[in-house]
């Protein structure tokens, strides 16, 4: 059963390099309960015994100009694709919820997004980086996911980089120099060397 808070981590290496560790905090499950569960899951690496493909382990972050500090292109988010094989439901099915995120909507200047206002996540006005899933696209109800630095973002983006995502935590403070590394670095993609729940 997932807690009511849990903390999950994300270790990062390029080219077997180690950048280091990244922690995010989820605060409520009961928001967004079936992608919540399922993200928690694939971190955990719980259903890896059955299928080897139900994890994040080894799997690569996009890597373009887009996804690098520094960049005209940059999208102030990086996002993680996964093996497109859940750990809640059938593996190969998508995940839909539409009654909770009905009760969890927040309306923006060109649409909404869904799950945590950013109004409660820590740091918000000036550092927060989020955890979000994709509700739109081919990867939406699957394993992406994103790591979006809303707060260091240019104001004329902030929250309208969550439109069509569900936010289900925020990033740690202190994992910003391993997320800066690897938003910055420029030798190839950022990868997952492990994954898992920090146990308090």
């Amino acid at each position: 059963e997932i807690k009511s808070t849990t903390r999950i981590f994300f270790d990062i290496s390029v080219e077997e390099e180690s950048l280091g560790r990244i922690v995010f905090t989820i605060p409520d499950p009961d928001i967004l309960p079936l992608h919540t569960e399922n993200l928690i899951k694939l971190c955990s690496q719980e259903r890896r015994s059955i299928d080897p493909r139900c994890c994040y382990v080894k799997c690569n972050f996009s890597f373009s100009p887009q996804f690098i500090e520094g960049f005209p292109q940059y999208r102030w988010a990086h996002f993680l694709g996964g093996r497109g094989r859940n750990a809640v439901g059938r593996p190969e099915e998508k995940i839909s919820d539409p009654g909770s995120l009905r009760k969890c909507t927040h309306s923006i200047y060109g649409g909404a997004y869904y799950g945590l206002s950013y109004d409660e996540i820590p740091g918000n006005e000036e550092s927060a980086v989020v955890l979000t899933v994709p509700l739109a696209g081919p990867a939406r109800g699957s394993t992406g996911l994103s790591i979006v630095r809303v707060g260091a973002s240019p104001q004329e983006w902030r929250e309208r980089l969550l439109l069509n995502s569900a936010v289900l935590g925020w990033m740690e403070p202190e994992s910003n120099g391993v997320l800066l590394a690897m938003a910055r670095q420029k030798i190839g993609p950022p990868t997952v060397s492990d994954s898992g729940i920090i146990e308090d």
